[in-house]
C-alpha cells in the first residue's frame, strides 16, 4: 500500500479499495517515510528511526543499573 502510494495513489483512494481507514495508510505511509541514513549509507525510515531511539534508552537505562550494581559490589568486596 505505502509503495501504491508513493506511485501516486492517493490514501483516500487507497483506503476504499483495501477497506482501511485514511488514517490508517497515512500512518504507515509515514512510518515507512525515509529520514535519513545509517553510516553505511542505507535508507532510514521513521520507524527504524523510532525503534533505535528506543533501543539507545534501554541500553542506557540497562548502563545506569550497571554502573549502580557495580558500586554496590565494590562496597560489598571491602
Amino acid at each position: 500500500i505505502v509503495a501504491l502510494y508513493n506511485e501516486g495513489r492517493s490514501a483516500n483512494s487507497l483506503a476504499n479499495e483495501y477497506h482501511l481507514a485514511v488514517q490508517t495508510v497515512t500512518g504507515w505511509v509515514k512510518k515507512a517515510q525515509i529520514i535519513g541514513t545509517d553510516v553505511t549509507g542505507k535508507p532510514v525510515t521513521r520507524a527504524q528511526f523510532n525503534a533505535m531511539q528506543k533501543e539507545v534508552a534501554r541500553l542506557k537505562e540497562e548502563n545506569e543499573i550497571l554502573k549502580i550494581a557495580a558500586v554496590l559490589l565494590g562496597e560489598h568486596r571491602k
